[in-house]
């Protein structure tokens, strides 16, 4: 009798599922040139980072929720070197009203946002008064935060956990070039570090040698161990030293 449970349990583990280690891909910069609204056309559980007040912002976005797709708000902000953001960005210089309201305009400006990732922002996101105000209006509206990690000093995933504001960040930039060997250098590195931790995130853009790139390497990802997410579903709780605790439900 022992026999038989013993070998009911070894089949039970050879049976039961090993757990895919998990990629989520951002393609930022969504909005400025008609073309980008061929990257709705990715297959698989593609997040895409739209600009306010862009051109082919709206239009992008009911699109590409029509393709079920995830939406996220690009959000501009103030970079330590470069300043022309965009449109709607915010700045060290404004007030915690002044933020809300420029965060709250640009939000409702875009149909279907999820979450909110920064465009640029190496100076905002060093700063604890200005990305406090961000963090609260996403935690009014229960959004989460993605940080780009535009700046090593980052405090944005300290302040999401200040405020229950689920959030994760950029592991690698798939496309600072686009030829091809650097497109799958980056691409591999992104999915070591998913086999690694069990996780990890790339941001890429919507040039078409990435898009190009990207519809050929997705299919093949079942067949390597690895699942393609929506990057809500790698976003977590951060405690205040904005190291990231587990939680049930990622959703």
């Amino acid at each position: 009798m022992l026999r038989c449970v013993l070998a009911f349990g070894l089949l039970l583990s050879l049976a039961a599922p090993v757990c895919a280690s998990k990629i989520a891909i951002v393609i930022d910069d969504i909005g400025n040139n008609k073309n980008d609204l061929k990257a709705a056309l990715l297959p698989g559980n593609i997040s895409f980072a739209v600009l306010p007040y862009t051109p082919y912002a709206r239009a992008f976005a009911l699109r590409a929720h029509h393709q079920k797709k995830q939406i996220l708000l690009h959000m501009p902000m103030e970079a330590v070197e470069n300043n022309r953001p965009g449109p709607g960005v915010v700045t060290a210089g404004m007030n915690n009203v002044q933020i809300k309201l420029q965060l709250v305009d640009a939000l409702d400006s875009i149909p279907y946002v999820a979450g909110v990732n920064n465009h640029m922002g190496s100076k905002l996101t060093q700063l604890q008064t200005p990305m406090q105000a961000v963090m609260e209006t996403l935690a009014a509206r229960k959004l989460f935060f993605i940080d780009s990690r535009t700046s090593e000093f980052s405090v944005a995933e300290q302040m999401a956990g200040e405020f229950g504001v689920r959030t994760s960040h950029r592991h690698v930039f798939l496309d600072n070039q686009v030829d091809e060997p650097y497109l799958r250098q980056q691409f591999e590195q992104l999915l070591s570090i998913a086999k690694r931790q069990g996780q990890a995130i790339g941001i890429g853009h919507p040039y078409p040698e990435t898009l190009s790139f990207l519809q050929k390497q997705l299919p093949q990802l079942k067949e390597q161990g690895i699942e393609l997410v929506f990057v809500s579903e790698l976003t977590t709780v951060a405690n205040r030293n904005g190291y990231l605790l587990p939680v049930t439900s990622a959703k």
